[in-house]
């Protein structure tokens, strides 16, 4: 991973953009956006960016880049056909720590823009390092069609609860279960419906004492494309995983970012994985076993926990 994505705080940020034709009407539409103070320079405006400046919206410097404009700036635009002086932009910002993006010149560049899909407050942003920009597009079409337009929406809804939540169960799991159930439920996409699945589920949540530990044992392969769908929605949601034996790297990936990784005891699976379920764990076996040789450990646990085992391409618990 060559360039590291972030999401910065635009409340902090002070931009400067060089440049006043289409290709800088684009950036300065794109960071209107956000909270960011956006400043141009340039001694021509296209319509769109003069609009932005009779608003009140972008501060117009009126003239040509010099290296005092970059002071005070976090990020710096640069959308100009000379070529030479994009490369001094690019130097000039380098020397003083600013951030530089030199439009179609990534090699000045010191941070690359992805392609962004917003339902803020849910952002996605795709990018392939500049490689494969057709790619990005074609993705970022699909992904279009696929996540709601209301999302945000649904995503400022929990934010107004995520407090009560928080202060109703003090413990991480049960809230993160909760929050589960709400967004699988099926009414969760509909904003009119939100208030009414919240409460029934917080009642349901606060008249549950506990939350039970379960356990899944998912077979995979050096292909994670062969995981079918149930098997990762399970690694996912796992708290822990257990590796049994050598476990490609990229499958390792697809388990929840915060969960923890260790490896299976060989000598004592069933007082490892007990434990954890007492603790009220969720807890995924990754092996390339077959789910068979694991069956006496599951019926160890059936009675008490919920048990799934998955081999490389479907369910069969």
């Amino acid at each position: 991973m060559q360039y590291f994505p972030i999401f910065v705080d635009t409340q902090q940020l002070n931009v400067l953009v060089v440049g006043g034709g289409e290709v800088a009407t684009r950036k300065i539409e794109l960071l209107l956006k956000s909270e960011a103070c956006v400043s141009v320079v340039s001694p021509d405006l296209s319509s769109e960016i003069q609009e932005f400046v009779k608003s009140g919206r972008v501060t117009h410097i009126d003239g040509f880049f010099d290296e005092s404009m970059l002071e005070g700036r976090q990020l710096v635009f640069v959308a100009t056909a000379n070529e030479a002086l994009n490369a001094q932009i690019s130097r000039c910002a380098k020397a003083l720590n600013v951030m530089a993006n030199v439009v179609d010149s990534q090699e000045l560049c010191h941070f690359i823009t992805p392609s962004i899909i917003d339902r803020s407050p849910m952002v996605y942003a795709i990018s392939s390092e500049g490689k494969a920009p057709v790619l990005v597009r074609y993705w970022r079409e699909r992904l279009e069609s696929l996540i709601p337009l209301n999302l945000g929406k649904i995503a400022d809804f929990s934010g107004s609860k995520r407090q009560i939540i928080k202060d109703a169960f003090t413990d991480g799991n049960k809230r993160r279960r909760f929050w589960e159930r709400f967004f699988s439920a099926g009414d969760s996409d509909s904003v009119g419906k939100l208030e009414g699945l919240f409460n029934r589920l917080f009642r349901e949540e606060q008249a549950t004492q506990t939350v039970d530990g379960e356990l899944y044992v998912v077979q995979v392969t050096n292909d994670a494309q062969m995981l079918s769908l149930g098997a990762l929605r399970h690694m996912q949601q796992s708290d822990i995983a257990l590796l049994d034996n050598d476990i490609d790297g990229q499958v390792v990936e697809l388990v929840r970012r915060d969960a923890n990784v260790a490896n299976l005891d060989a000598n004592e699976p069933l007082n490892q994985v007990g434990d954890l379920l007492a603790d009220n764990q969720r807890v995924c076996i990754l092996t390339t076993k077959p789910v068979d040789e694991f069956v006496e450990l599951c019926l160890h646990f059936e009675s008490d926990y919920l048990i799934r085992r998955f081999n490389s391409a479907l369910s069969i618990g």
